[in-house]
């Protein structure tokens, strides 16, 4: 016996539905009209196919009769945030940066530079006491511009290599770098240390990208990016297990501009391509009125797919994003102190820690511990133990929690929409 799950959701568009079910992440698109009642009654289910009714039950719009997938979110959420077999670390050794992009959440703010050869040695000690206790980890590459300290980067990667083999755990890599000074030996080297991930930023089409992503004397960089992201598909392009990603920021663009900006992609290359595409939201160092909103990102979600990009699918299963994984992830500022979320470097209270000079991470217990306790809010908030995207964004972000007192609820578009295309 069956019945219907709790968690389908159904999103009509000018020319199609589209059935989400935000705890399996499957979606079916339907066209415009058809009946959508097998999702919503049991006893319309029934009167389907064998075959149709397969096709519910295999991708969870559908679940047996005895399941409580609220018991089941909540069991593998908390296993999720308290699993301490993997690590994963956002290295920031430096806050400084060749671009000065106006939207930048770190900007004002200076740091590192001249602390970058302390940063490493010190990881390292840290990494001789504690990297030996995890399976796997996770090196992510952050900044600032990670790559004007590449040479610092690959001789800890070194290190931990050679570490990782003496210890007996694994280790991979990935980068966000605007991209500039990305060459073909670095990408190599990156490669050689397990590199899954890299992000580069292409904004739009060339005259709004060039406003917004430029090098601090001025300089323009869109056609030196094209560049860039051409040689990484054709260097990669025969490793399975490597995602580039380009990231789009939507901040008063248009449909058509970033159609123009993409086109600049070869045929070619863009299967090989992962899209990114978010809204430019306020922070303490940016504000303006921006005519993107994150309800109209399925529009420019389509316009990459019709050009032959794949959709990247957001990796955070049983979390809300990279913050919300548990004592297992954190940010390491130059400065050696270790954030939860780094996305207002004004807000103290996403700063967990510190690793001291001799490499033991000093915790600060209360603010941890206050962090965990919003991050396990979600399971006694009435409305969001109702609320059908509740596996999507389990309460929405921690960091605005702990800044405001309240959760922030987030539209379907930004929650679910990029798990509806393949």
């Amino acid at each position: 016996m069956y019945k219907i799950s709790n968690y389908n959701i159904v999103t009509e568009t000018d020319d199609e539905i589209v059935v989400y079910n935000s705890f399996t992440k499957a979606s079916i698109f339907l066209e415009k009209g058809s009946s959508i009642d097998a999702f919503n009654s049991i006893d319309e289910f029934y009167k389907l196919s064998r075959d149709d009714q397969k096709i519910l039950i295999d991708n969870g719009f559908v679940i047996d009769e005895n399941r409580n997938e609220l018991e089941e979110i909540k069991f593998k959420y908390e296993q999720n945030y308290y699993n301490e077999a993997n690590l994963n670390i956002v290295l920031v050794p430096s806050l400084s940066c060749n671009f000065s992009c106006p939207y930048c959440f770190e900007k004002g703010l200076k740091c590192g530079e001249e602390n970058v050869v302390k940063y490493f040695s010190i990881l390292k000690k840290y990494g001789r006491k504690n990297f030996k206790k995890y399976n796997t980890i996770h090196f992510s590459l952050f900044g600032g511009e990670p790559l004007l300290f590449i040479k610092q980067i690959i001789e800890f990667l070194n290190w931990v290599k050679k570490d990782s083999e003496k210890n007996d755990y694994a280790y991979f890599t990935s980068i966000i770098t605007n991209g500039s000074l990305l060459t073909e030996d670095i990408l190599d080297s990156l490669l050689k240390h397990n590199l899954k991930l890299l992000q580069i930023t292409i904004d739009s089409d060339k005259d709004t990208h060039n406003t917004t992503r430029i090098f601090k004397n001025g300089t323009p960089s869109y056609d030196i990016l094209i560049g860039k992201a051409n040689m990484v598909v054709e260097k990669t392009r025969k490793i399975k297990d490597f995602n580039f990603l380009i990231r789009i920021n939507l901040t008063n663009t248009t449909v058509e501009k970033v159609f123009d900006g993409l086109s600049a992609i070869p045929k070619r290359n863009r299967n090989k391509v992962n899209l990114l595409i978010r809204s430019v939201y306020n922070t303490h160092a940016y504000s303006d009125n921006n005519k993107n909103n994150n309800t109209q990102i399925n529009d420019y979600l389509k316009i990459g797919s019709k050009l032959g990009f794949k959709i990247f699918q957001e990796s955070f299963i049983f979390q809300s994003c990279e913050a919300c994984a548990g004592n297992k992830f954190f940010y390491l500022m130059p400065d050696l102190s270790v954030w939860k979320c780094i996305n207002d470097l004004k807000f103290s209270g996403a700063c967990i820690g510190k690793i001291s000079d001799d490499g033991v991470l000093e915790y600060n217990i209360s603010t941890n511990a206050h962090w965990a306790k919003l991050a396990m809010g979600t399971f006694a908030d009435d409305d969001c133990l109702k609320c059908k995207k509740l596996p999507d964004c389990y309460g929405g972000c921690i960091l605005y929690k702990c800044k405001h007192c309240k959760k922030q609820c987030r539209p379907i578009e930004m929650t679910s929409m990029f798990n509806t295309y393949e």
